[in-house]
């Protein structure tokens, strides 16, 4: 368990730095101050659901937050491409309550690619796709190890009501594996439902 958290801590640190030190690389506006490559914050919450071959069903009550980066300065510097919408690196750090089959927590920082196209002036349609390290304190038979990466697909929409707060809705479909460190590797399958509030800059 030692290993698995200083780890996670490593990956998390590495990832961070990253993306503090590139993003404002590729931006037109300087790095300085709130609102210039930083764009999003929120909450989530909601619920996860899942089968285990020889445990109860797996379910967990999800609390985390969202930090949304602009990566259009980036495709438009890069590539000359501009996409309409939001075009969003996001990380998500999450600290879970696993309710069953035993009361265990699992936490993480997925980052995700987002994009958000807009039906109207309120209304933001959204998929996103990503992946990063997991750590789960509950043993299951399908995972040798409990350090693990956490890979998510979903797909959802946000409802601005204000010009900088929007209320999201989303699924995920979501696998646990810990990528052939150690086997079994039979991998946890999931489905999320989340719901949460952002803020804009």
């Amino acid at each position: 368990m030692g290993k698995g958290v200083r780890a996670v801590f490593f990956i998390v640190l590495a990832l961070s730095l990253v993306s503090f030190l590139a993003l404002p690389a590729f931006a037109d506006r300087p790095a300085e101050g709130p609102g210039k490559w930083l764009q999003e914050v929120g909450v989530i919450t909601g619920f996860v659901s899942g089968e285990l071959k020889h445990q109860k069903d797996f379910n967990a009550v999800v609390t985390g937050m969202r930090f949304g980066f602009d990566l259009k300065p980036f495709t438009k510097k890069m590539f000359n491409f501009e996409p309409k919408g939001l075009l969003e690196l996001v990380y998500e750090p999450f600290i879970n309550t696993i309710t069953h089959p035993d009361g265990n927590v699992e936490l993480g920082l997925p980052f995700f690619f987002k994009y958000a196209y807009p039906l109207t002036s309120k209304f933001y349609p959204f998929i996103e796709v990503g992946t990063g390290p997991y750590y789960m304190s509950l043993s299951t038979y399908e995972q040798s190890t409990q350090f693990n990466f956490i890979s998510q697909g979903g797909a959802g929409f946000s409802y601005f009501i204000k010009d900088d707060m929007s209320v999201n809705l989303e699924y995920r479909r979501r696998h646990v594996s810990n990528a052939s460190i150690k086997e079994p590797n039979g991998g946890l399958d999931a489905d999320v439902y989340i719901i949460g509030l952002s803020w804009y800059f």
